[in-house]
C-alpha cells in the first residue's frame, strides 16, 4: 500500500510552516517525534497505511528516522514541498490542533506508554517500529494531556467514522486499489441472458 503523501519531507514542510510555540519544531528531536506520531495515528486510523515513506528506529531518547534527523541536523530547507490531499491536509490540521501546545515532557509521558516504542525496544536498539505496532499502539487515539480518560484523535478518518471495519465474512474477498482503498468484490444477482449467447455470467 502505498504511503498518503510524496515524501516525508512534504509532511515536514507542512508541519514546519503551522504555528507552534517558539522554538519547539525548530528541534530536529522534537519535530521527529511529531512525525512519529502523525504516521502512528495516520496508520491507525487508516488500516495501517503509511502517512508518508518514513521508517522510524526505537531509541532510549525516543523514536528516531534517520535520514530526517540528519537532514534537520544539517539545516536542510524543502522550498518545493507538494501540498497534501485534502484529506490528509485536513488530517494534519487535526494533527497540529492536538500536538501544537504539547511539550518534550508530555511526549515523554506519552511514549514512555507506547507499547510500539517498547516492543522495538525488546528487539534492540535502534530496532524498526514496526507500522502493525504504531497503528496498535494509537488505535485508541492519546489520552488527553490534563490526564483525563477522554482521547484525542481516535483511529478516525477524515469524515469522523472509523476506517476499522468488521473482517469480511467468506464471501466476500478485500482487495486494494493502486491508491490504497479498499474494494470488496461483486457479483450480480441477476442473471444476463442474451439473444445470441445463453447466459453472460
Amino acid at each position: 500500500m502505498r504511503p498518503a503523501a510524496r515524501s516525508t519531507f512534504d509532511i515536514l514542510h507542512w508541519l514546519a510552516a503551522q504555528d507552534w510555540p517558539r522554538g519547539r519544531v525548530d528541534e530536529p528531536a522534537h519535530m521527529i517525534r511529531l512525525l512519529y506520531l502523525a504516521q502512528a495515528l495516520y496508520a491507525a486510523g487508516h488500516k495501517q497505511r503509511k502517512l508518508m515513506p518514513a521508517t522510524f528506529l526505537a531509541t532510549a531518547a525516543g523514536p528516531m528516522e534517520p535520514d530526517i534527523y540528519i537532514a534537520l541536523e544539517n539545516g536542510l530547507k524543502l522550498t518545493k514541498a507538494l501540498e497534501p490531499s485534502t484529506e490528509v491536509e485536513n488530517f494534519l490540521i487535526s494533527f497540529h490542533k492536538v500536538f501544537r501546545d504539547f511539550a518534550k515532557v508530555e511526549l515523554d509521558l506519552l511514549f514512555a506508554r507506547d507499547s510500539a516504542l517498547r516492543a522495538a525496544m525488546a528487539r534492540g536498539r535502534n530496532a524498526e517500529i514496526t507500522l502493525a505496532d504504531m497503528a496498535s499502539a494509537y488505535v485508541k487515539g492519546i489520552p488527553a494531556p490534563s490526564g483525563n480518560t477522554q482521547s484525542l484523535m481516535p483511529g478516525l478518518n477524515a469524515a469522523g467514522r472509523s476506517d476499522i471495519d468488521a473482517a469480511p465474512n467468506a464471501k466476500q474477498e478485500v482487495r486494494f486499489t493502486a491508491d490504497g482503498r479498499s474494494v470488496t468484490r461483486w457479483m450480480p444477482k441477476k442473471r444476463i441472458i442474451s439473444r445470441d449467447l445463453p447466459a453472460l455470467n
